[in-house]
């Protein structure tokens, strides 16, 4: 779950970039190939659904969605694995439960953005901390 979140996390302030230089029409040498005209020579999109539909059809970044993905479905076949843990560990299973729902509501995020620049960004940052808090829970039964 580490690795995925920290992919989707990746992926995830990109898009948040992306869609707010083209928006706010801000020159950044790592978006402007996505949010303006003549592979980033140009002028801005008028629309940012343009600049983002480049972002999500570079080769790279599918790339790195596809990773996301992939990892998603290694951690949930992994997560079905585990089933009536032993009574010691219940408190932990649980934390990991706990951990995999914020895990993949924050991968989900990235994988499928939507609502507003704002919504999105609120929901990417309280869920990329919600990741972080869970993980740092799960470190508790780990250093044992």
């Amino acid at each position: 779950m580490l690795s995925g979140a920290a992919d989707a996390e990746t992926a995830g302030n990109l898009i948040k970039k992306v869609w707010y230089n083209s928006i706010y029409e801000k020159t950044d040498s790592s978006t402007d190939k996505f949010t303006r005209k003549n592979q980033g020579s140009g002028a801005f999109y008028d629309d940012f659904n343009d600049a983002l539909g480049n972002l999500f059809r570079d080769a790279s970044f599918q790339i790195k969605i596809k990773s996301v993905e992939e990892n998603q479905e290694k951690v949930s076949s992994l997560m079905k694995d585990m089933k009536n843990p032993p009574e010691e560990h219940e408190e932990a299973y649980r934390t990991l439960q706990d951990y995999y729902d914020a895990y993949l509501e924050f991968t989900n995020l990235v994988v499928n953005p939507s609502g507003s620049l704002q919504t999105f960004s609120e929901n990417f940052n309280s869920t990329d901390q919600n990741v972080s808090n869970y993980l740092s829970k799960m470190q508790l039964y780990l250093d044992d």
